[in-house]
């Protein structure tokens, strides 16, 4: 189902239209139009679906300082790879700022919440919105192009498991890296998950 056709998209898009770049504005859109796609093979909620993949990235415009600055005030926890990375926060900070605003689902606080780094036990609306947020249309890379082709050909589960390792792989690279990511892709491999 198009995400158009959810009643609280057109008030939702014109909030995200004055908050984020129109890059980020149309990413955020292909992700829910692709996560919408394959919701209800996995059962999920369409308006749950929807509402967390518009608003995943909601914080993630925002200069660094601005997060901390935001996160200290509503209290989130933070880490040590948080506080040296503050781009790590716009998933949480997005969640709590919906939470507030919007009276969301736990699933939907918990997909928004998780959606950059993954963690074990992750629910399913979560897990769908981590591979969803990486493989959505307009990402051109060879990897979201390969797990949108597992999606279609294999199954939910291999996509998933594609897309942590690929994360996996790219976070290793980098300076600052959230530990929980590898234990994502440990408790995935070790049969946690859809």
């Amino acid at each position: 189902m198009p995400i158009i056709q959810e009643p609280t998209t057109k008030a939702y898009l014109k909030l995200l239209r004055e908050r984020l770049s129109d890059a980020r504005l149309s990413h955020t859109v292909f992700t829910a139009e692709y996560l919408s796609s394959f919701a209800p093979d996995l059962g999920l909620n369409h308006g749950d679906a929807v509402v967390a993949a518009l608003f995943h990235d909601f914080y993630r415009d925002c200069a660094p300082e601005a997060m901390l600055q935001d996160a200290r005030q509503l209290r989130i926890p933070m880490s040590d790879c948080q506080l040296e990375e503050p781009l790590l926060l716009h998933g949480p900070l997005a969640a709590e700022w919906c939470r507030r605003e919007l009276e969301i689902s736990e699933a939907v606080y918990e997909a928004i919440y998780w959606h950059t780094t993954g963690r074990p036990g992750l629910g399913l609306l979560g897990q769908a919105l981590y591979v969803a947020d990486f493989a959505e249309p307009s990402r051109r890379f060879p990897e979201a192009e390969q797990a949108r082709q597992l999606l279609r050909r294999e199954n939910f589960r291999t996509a998933l498991l594609f897309t942590t390792e690929i994360r996996h792989a790219v976070n290793q690279q980098k300076k600052v890296t959230d530990p929980n990511t590898e234990a994502f892709l440990l408790w995935l491999k070790t049969g946690g998950a859809a």
